[in-house]
């Protein structure tokens, strides 16, 4: 069987007997695949020493039918992101953003937007400072993605819309119902989450608009604030599980994350 070849980033790796790997990819065609790299500790020439977290390869593999893992021929790396590597906080945003992808996608599912917004956001944490707004941004594209995109549009009870609830000074999000509800509703609901019209409309332009526009989006002080309690509790409820990446950045940064003081566009 002739091998596979897709652009591929690396978000789980571990050791595996005395010299395998055992990798799951997030790949541009295929979507999650967890693999075996035989001899990956000790080949230089067919791994180059590529398949630590965030490299970004072009992976070569073989997939017999019926076996859970395919089989990592080779690769060639793209990008290895060394600032990343380099840097305690961004190492930790990194981690969040592949923790996340590998909790939300499906084995074998493939899903190209997904793989170039994380691609995408990599590569910025790269190339600039790590700000808290970045990790608002993908995790509101990443839900809209792989299907949990909560409901700012409209109010799931009375059914009005957002744009038509001006006259109100807050709305309220429903865990249980994944939905936004308005003020004269929530009067029939518990454990409700508030929040700002502003906010509510930030979050949902953030889910529909183009990515090479979104890094552009600038969050002030108080969507920052509501934004972050909203899709912190909303993620823990839909994946069952608190993500250990954000936990240890609340741990090592409590009081440190980047934020720069813009208005939201």
């Amino acid at each position: 069987m002739p091998p596979f070849t897709t652009n591929a980033i690396v978000i789980r790796s571990m050791n595996y007997g005395e010299s395998d790997k055992i990798i799951t990819f997030f790949t541009q065609d295929f979507g999650k695949l967890k693999g075996i790299a035989k001899g990956a500790r000790r080949s230089r020439k067919r791994f180059q020493n590529a398949l630590g977290l965030f490299s970004h390869l072009r992976l070569h593999f073989f997939d017999k039918e019926g076996m859970g893992l395919v089989r990592a021929d080779s690769c060639d790396i793209l990008h290895s992101f060394p600032k990343i590597k380099e840097d305690l906080q961004k190492i930790l945003y990194g981690n969040y953003y592949l923790e996340l992808v590998n909790e939300m996608a499906g084995e074998r599912e493939g899903n190209r937007e997904a793989f170039e917004l994380l691609a995408s956001f990599l590569s910025n944490l790269e190339e600039r400072e790590a700000k808290e707004e970045q990790l608002r941004l993908f995790e509101i594209r990443m839900l809209s993605l792989f299907g949990y995109r909560p409901n700012l549009r409209r109010c799931n009870f009375c059914k009005k819309d957002l744009e038509d609830l001006e006259e109100v000074p807050r709305v309220f999000f429903s865990l249980e119902k994944g939905t936004l509800v308005c003020d004269r509703c929530s009067k029939m609901w518990n454990n409700l989450i508030p929040l700002s019209l502003g906010t509510a409309k930030l979050i949902e332009r953030i889910s529909q608009m183009e990515l090479q526009n979104i890094h552009r989006l600038g969050f002030t002080a108080q969507a920052l604030s509501e934004s972050k309690e909203l899709l912190h509790k909303f993620i823990r409820y839909q994946l069952g599980k608190e993500m250990k990446s954000l936990k240890a950045l609340r741990e090592i940064f409590p009081f440190n994350f980047k934020f720069q003081n813009s208005n939201a566009e």
